[in-house]
């Protein structure tokens, strides 16, 4: 089962890395605003997939901070590479938190029910 979440993130993260390149290379991003928050859910719901099929058994607090980690990491990594825009950098980064928070909520809620149900 956990090669099947494995396979499943690697899925999308592939998806991702190609509609994230494209999206750079196109500009599509500044064309279309909305596009980051898309990203930003499919992004959460690919980590919190590798994570869910890395742990071994049930452990929420692990999940917990392993997203908020990985979640909290991105948007400093784009704060240092300058790619924030500044009229609306708190509400664009919270958005940003928020969808990638609910993609890992959706990922936990399947494992919950599929991988993690006996825990």
């Amino acid at each position: 089962m956990r090669l099947v979440w494995l396979s499943c993130a690697l899925i999308i993260s592939a998806g991702l890395a190609v509609l994230h390149y494209y999206a750079l290379t196109e500009s599509l991003y500044w064309y279309y605003v909305w596009l980051d928050v898309p990203v930003h859910f499919i992004g959460g719901l690919a980590v919190a997939m590798l994570l869910i099929g890395v742990l071994k058994v049930f452990r929420p607090w692990v999940f917990l901070v392993g997203m908020a980690a990985v979640v909290a990491g991105w948007e400093l990594f784009e704060l240092a590479i300058h790619t924030t825009r500044e009229t609306n950098f708190v509400f664009d980064t919270a958005l940003d938190l928020l969808m990638g928070t609910l993609g890992a909520l959706m990922a936990y809620i399947l494992a919950r029910f599929t991988l993690w149900r006996s825990a």
